[in-house]
This record gives structure tokens, sequence and C-alpha cells, in this order.
């Protein structure tokens, strides 16, 4: 009698069902607990109650996890554990950082365990993580060794904890994102999200203060400046200019029209949300991945002029609708904003002589400041340095900051690549994600972009430009073989 064996479909849908067994219980006594739980901690009782219902209705427990982790960027679903009081206000991340990612990280490494092992040894998972991963690494065992030169460890812990699970959604995606129905699918969700920031951040504009739900806030800031629930106006800035252009390729990329159509109107309310920013680091991002995306798609030829006049449209109406705000922002007193960043450049590169090889410590530029306080530099208003770079350099030493700068690099590099390959999709999305991220890393030398919702989508960005580069080249060797093999 042979031995029994499970239909493949009930043996792959198993380690799902266990787990949503053990994310049902796990819940369950949450559930008993949440009249005690603080705000935050009740919102994602909540949302994990919604999700386990959603999961078993739908069954593709992996695709609503890397939902839920696309929409954590600009909703920030996330508490700090152990949070300290004394640090944040200067700049530094105040505790351990746990998010709705920091628990689908969990759920889909074990999933993903869990379908290697069973398929081991025919079909075990091969994915290229490619020379990206090897700087990004380098950078993170950079941060993780200046824990020794830290001033506070625990400090310099709270961001390693934040990085590292930062690393292990980069590797998650490169190494098991493998069609190209699923990278549409994620730039999907990405732009939806966009599309429901843009609106958060209208509304905002109408409403004209800060809103609080379910301990969730969307900021708006002093003089009109609106974050939304990313975070703050820059942070706001940094996001919308990260996803504008690749909205945008989508009008050029050979796609279906539900993506053509949830492109132009994430980039129509993009547009608009990013003006009420009032963020000139996002403007000039936004500009700069703007003219590089529409320069060189218009020398292939990809690019009709109907783009460029529409553009040219858009950027007139939103002139005229916020004239007020862009010559405020542009030429009014900013509170000594702009010249305030300059004495804390100062005041980075005295610490960077002094501390030449392992920084100050990852997180610790905001305790350690006022040791290098000289009698010029008295009374200036105290704040980590507004420039991602001397912000790296100062915490982690020359290697962090080299490692950092490669890493970004390889990543324009990977979307370069993506571009030459002249696939009708994939070589407007690779150009436009690796001129969002030239755009960026302009932006990077006005703030310091220590914000997790920030790291995230430039990490994905970055992994997507690898995950796209991996498929295609995937392709190339199967066409190649195919034409190799006897007729």
């Amino acid at each position: 009698m042979p031995p029994f064996k499970l239909n493949a479909k009930i043996q792959e849908s198993i380690p799902q069902w266990l787990l949503v067994v053990g994310i049902g219980i796990a819940i369950g006594i949450g559930t008993m607990q949440m009249t005690v739980l603080p705000p935050k901690w009740l919102m994602l009782v909540i949302a994990a109650c919604l999700f386990a219902f959603v999961v078993v209705i739908v069954g593709n427990i992996r695709k609503l996890l890397l939902t839920l982790i696309l929409f954590d960027i600009p909703f920030q679903l996330d508490i700090h554990l152990g949070y300290r009081t004394d640090i944040p206000e200067y700049g530094a991340i105040g505790g351990w950082n746990l998010s709705i990612t920091s628990i689908a990280l969990i759920v889909l490494y074990v999933l993903w365990f869990l379908e290697n092992y069973a398929s081991y040894p025919t079909t075990r998972s091969k994915a290229s993580l490619g020379k990206s991963l090897i700087p990004l690494s380098v950078y993170l065992g950079f941060c993780l060794l200046s824990i020794v030169a830290a001033k506070d460890m625990q400090l310099a812990a709270f961001e390693n904890f934040m990085l590292l699970q930062q690393l292990l959604l980069f590797i998650y995606i490169v190494g098991t994102v493998k069609t190209r129905e699923e990278v549409k699918y994620i730039l999907l969700i990405l732009f939806v999200g966009l599309i429901l920031e843009g609106t958060i951040v209208i509304m905002l504009r109408g409403i004209g203060h800060t809103i609080k739900i379910a301990g969730m806030k969307a900021r708006v800031d002093k003089g009109m400046r609106i974050g939304g629930t990313v975070g703050g106006p820059n942070t706001a800035g940094g996001y919308f200019s990260l996803l504008l252009v690749p909205a945008l390729s989508m009008l050029i990329a050979n796609s279906t029209k539900i993506y053509k159509w949830v492109g132009a109107v994430a980039f129509g309310l993009g547009a608009m949300a990013i003006v009420l920013t009032m963020s000139r680091g996002g403007w000039v991002a936004f500009i700069l991945s703007s003219l590089i995306f529409i320069s060189i798609s218009w020398s292939r030829g990809w690019l009709s002029i109907r783009i460029p006049m529409v553009m040219f449209v858009v950027a007139l109406l939103l002139a005229l609708l916020f004239h007020e705000i862009l010559l405020e922002r542009l030429f009014g007193d900013d509170d000594g904003a702009a010249q305030a960043r300059w004495p804390l450049m100062q005041l980075a590169f005295r610490i960077i002589m002094a501390n030449p090889f392992l920084g100050v410590g990852i997180n610790n530029f905001s305790l350690v400041m006022n040791d290098y306080i000289s009698h010029e530099l008295s009374g200036l208003w105290l704040y980590a340095v507004h420039n991602k770079y001397l912000l790296v350099w100062a915490e982690t030493g020359p290697g962090g900051l080299m490692a950092f700068l490669t890493f970004l690099g390889f990543s324009i590099r990977n979307g370069w690549r993506c571009w030459k390959s002249q696939d009708k999709f994939f070589a407007p999305v690779g150009l436009a994600i690796s001129a969002a991220i030239i755009g960026h890393m302009a932006h990077m030398h006005f703030d310091t972009f220590q914000n997790r919702a920030l790291v995230q989508i430039l990490w994905i960005s970055c992994a997507l430009t690898l995950t796209i580069l991996n498929i295609l080249n995937t392709e190339k060797a199967q066409t190649a073989s195919e034409k190799t093999m006897p007729a």
C-alpha cells in the first residue's frame, strides 16, 4: 500500500494555517487585555484582529503581510518600547522600534523557512542577493561596531535594532520576489499608499491643525507645514519625492490601464502634497529626479510630448494655487532654519576630527554634541546635524560613510542597468527609481533622515532595483537556454 501523501496545495498551505492559528491564539490573549492597553498597542491589536480575519477569507498570507509592510510606511503603525524622553527632542531615536513591519517580518521569515524546508533539496530557493547586499551589510557592520565607541550603548542599540529590521526586509524582498506580477503588486500598493497619504495631507490643509486618532498622529507643524502621518514635513517631503517619479513612470511603462490610472492619480495628489509640506529639500529632490527621468526618457524617444506638457500644466496650476506658500517658503522668514544648519555642520566636523575611526556611536550625536560646543558656537539651536552624510560619518566613522554611499551607488547602477535592458515595463521603472534615489541623495544634505518610514522606503526602493535586475537576468538566461535547446 503506497504511503499517504497530502495534496501539494494542501501541503503548501499547512504552514500558513498553522501560523494563522498561532496568531489567532496570540490575538485572543491580547484582546482580553485590550482595556488596559495604551492607544498605540490597542491600534496594533485591532489591526492584527482584522488581519487574521482577512487571512482566513483571502488565504494569501504572504501577500497580505507585504501589503501591511508597505502601508506601514506612510501610516507609521509602531511603538517604541523603553522610550526615553531625554533624547528624542534633539533628533535621536528614543526606544526599541516595534511596528507592524517587525511582526510581519517574523511571520514572513518563518514562512520562507518552512517553504524552503518543505521543498528541500529539489526546489530550494536560489536568490541572487547581488553586490548591493555587501556594502549594506558592511554599513550595518560599522553601525554595530560603533556601539563600542558609543557614550550611551543603549541609544546605539535602538537605531541598530531598527536598521537590522530594514536589512531583513531588504533581504526578504530580493530573496523571494521573483516574478513581474509580484513587483507590479508592490508598486501598486506603494502608489495606493501615496494616494492615501497625499489625500490626508491635502485634508489637513483644510483642517489646519494636528489630529490624533487611536494613537495615530497626522501632523501640522508651525507655519502650516504639513507632515501628515509619515512624520515631520521634511520626512513627508522625502517620502513623496521618492515615490512621485516612479508613479510618473507608469504613464510610459507598458502596463494595463489600472497601473496608468493609479500612477497618474498618485502623481497628481503627491505633487500637491509635496508643495504643502513646504520642504525645500523635498522640492529640490522632486525637481532633480523629474528632470533626470524626463530628459533620459526623452532622449530614447520613449516619452511623448504630452507628458512634459501635462507636467508643465500641473506645475502652473500648483504655482497659481499655492503661490503664497511657495513665495513665503522660498523668500520669506524661516525663523533662521537655514542659517542654523551651518553651525551644526561645523559642530559635526569638529566631532568627526575628534573621533576619526569609529565615530561617536550611531544615534549618539545628539548626546555628545554638547561636549564639542566652543565659545563661538554657544547659544546655537541644538539638534542632530541636518546632513545625513555628516551624521553617518560622525557616528560610524569614514568606513560607515563609504559603505553607505557605495550601497546607494550600487542601487543607482542596478536601476540604470534595468533601463539599459529596454524592457517596456521594467526599463522606465528602473530609471525612475534610480532618479528618485539621486534626488533623495541631494535631499540628504539638508536633514537627518533617521525616521523609520524614510529608511524603509529608501531601502525598499534599492531592493526593487536589484529584484527587477534579477528577474531580467533570469528571463535572459531562460531565453538563451531555450535557443540552445535542440529542436
